[in-house]
């Protein structure tokens, strides 16, 4: 059994409020005194929800008290009654709650941070308040691809709570902000934050479309923003809205939502600023939208058709658009910051030297030379659009490879496939590969005629093999 606890204080629709499979308690002063949930929770419970009014309710005291009865204070789901148009959305979204707070997988000592509480309540304003329990993102070692040359969450970093050194990425706790960046601009999902997690979030959506009786929206705004109640409308926390991708933006709508919005830092009174970084992904968005559908409710109903697990999940944007673009024939797209890619080489130029692919986070390019020849070949199913074969390309300015963000549907069909050969001389001495043809003529042409002695060598013998 579940425990929603409700705010009993006016105006509140607690007496009226069902949630199904859940012992919904009415508690007079809930906002105001929160060390009472002792009393209420029964002994054991293992999700708890708060319906309480935000513009009265100190949120780092609920979870201070949660915390007491054992409870992981990222685990609490709280509602906020203000945001919500009466007795209807209010259960709505309890029940909404409930779903997210199951699937949640807990957390541990390094992915909890404590913020000072940026909701000042009537309550705490001659106070200090009692500082908010955020999640905090933690990094998998073995995930991380920051000894490759990864560098993608420390230059997204809003705060430079991220550095690298010496090929791994350092953490400053006292810097960070807990935003959520980091873990969607990560291209290998090494990045976590237990208050980002997207089965979770996915949980919540899913649960919301479903029970809701007629159309719904999905609304996003940041941790703290306050945001008016609207009919028709369900709002889904996530730690900023900057945080937001392509892929999260459009995945509610194969949920089964009528329409997704998200609302700007500025305009919730979110004071992390992230709002330029949300406008670049809702510019994306509308590109999408436009060349998709100019219906965003045709384009739910089509797509909702096949309901799929694990559309918030890391990388998901070019799965989400494969559903989309797929419902509604369209070819291909282009965006600015999405993180999806195709990728285009110029075998005039490249000297097939297989950077590109050693520096790929996450496979997406990938060589496999022999003794006849390199090939590189490129999956736009995994690629995220990170750029790091752009940078460091040694013939870039010759053109050599592409990056266009965007989606392409025969592209993606079509998978992995090879876009670059080139044929390599094997050793006259031992057998092994020396180096691709193209390379061998780029470095000639670097070296000049005074060099040709030096080239005939090389172009015979490996490099274990030029001092015999």
């Amino acid at each position: 059994m579940s425990t929603v606890l409700v705010c009993a204080d006016d105006p509140s629709p607690a007496v009226t409020l069902e949630v199904p499979e859940a012992n919904v308690v009415a508690v007079d002063n809930l906002c105001t005194s929160p060390k009472q949930i002792a009393t209420k929770v029964p002994e054991g419970e293992a999700l708890l929800v708060l319906a309480v009014h935000r513009e009265v309710a100190d949120r780092g005291a609920i979870q201070s008290a949660a915390r007491q009865l054992g409870f992981d204070p990222l685990s609490v789901g709280i509602v906020d009654l203000s945001a919500t148009t009466g007795a209807a959305q209010a259960s709505l979204a309890c029940e909404a709650n409930l779903a997210r707070i199951s699937r949640f997988s807990g957390s541990v000592p390094q992915q909890v941070k404590l913020l000072p509480n940026q909701r000042k309540t009537r309550k705490a304003f001659l106070s200090l308040g009692a500082p908010v329990y955020v999640g905090a993102p933690m990094i998998d070692g073995p995930s991380c691809v920051a000894d490759q040359g990864c560098k993608l969450c420390v230059t997204e970093c809003p705060t430079d709570a991220l550095s690298s050194t010496g090929g791994a990425v350092a953490y400053d706790v006292t810097k960070c902000v807990a935003c959520g960046i980091c873990v969607t601009t990560c291209p290998t999902g090494a990045i976590e934050n237990p208050s980002v997690d997207p089965g979770a979030v996915e949980a919540e959506i899913q649960t919301a479309v479903n029970r809701s009786p007629d159309p719904l929206g999905i609304r996003f705004r940041c941790r703290d923003s306050v945001v008016a109640a609207e009919s028709g409308w369900y709002q889904v926390e996530v730690p900023c809205t900057g945080m937001l991708t392509v892929g999260w933006a459009f995945a509610p709508l194969l949920l089964g939502a009528a329409h997704v919005d998200a609302v700007p830092c500025g305009a919730g009174g979110c004071g992390l600023g992230n709002d330029e970084r949300l406008e670049k992904t809702m510019r994306d968005v509308a590109t999408a939208v436009e060349t998709i559908s100019t219906d965003a409710s045709d384009l739910a109903r089509s797509a909702s058709a096949s309901v799929h697990q694990g559309w918030l999940n890391h990388g998901s944007t070019g799965r989400v658009l494969s559903q989309v673009t797929g419902a509604h024939a369209v070819l291909s797209m282009t965006f600015d910051t999405a993180d999806v890619g195709m990728i285009n080489i110029d075998p005039s130029t490249c000297t097939a030297c297989e950077m590109c692919a050693q520096i790929c986070p996450t496979d997406a390019l990938r060589s496999a030379p022999n003794v006849t020849g390199v090939r590189i070949s490129f999956d736009p199913q995994i690629c995220v659009g990170c750029g790091q074969c752009v940078a460091t390309c040694p013939e870039l300015e010759h053109g050599a490879i592409e990056l266009k963000r965007g989606f392409d549907v025969s592209e993606w069909a079509a998978a992995r496939r090879e876009v670059r050969y080139e044929p390599t001389a094997a050793c006259e001495i031992c057998g092994e590969p020396v180096a691709p043809a193209a390379m061998l003529s780029r470095i000639k042409e670097m070296l000049g005629e005074e060099a040709t002695e030096t080239m005939a060598l090389v172009s015979r013998r490996c490099i274990n093999c030029r001092g015999r």
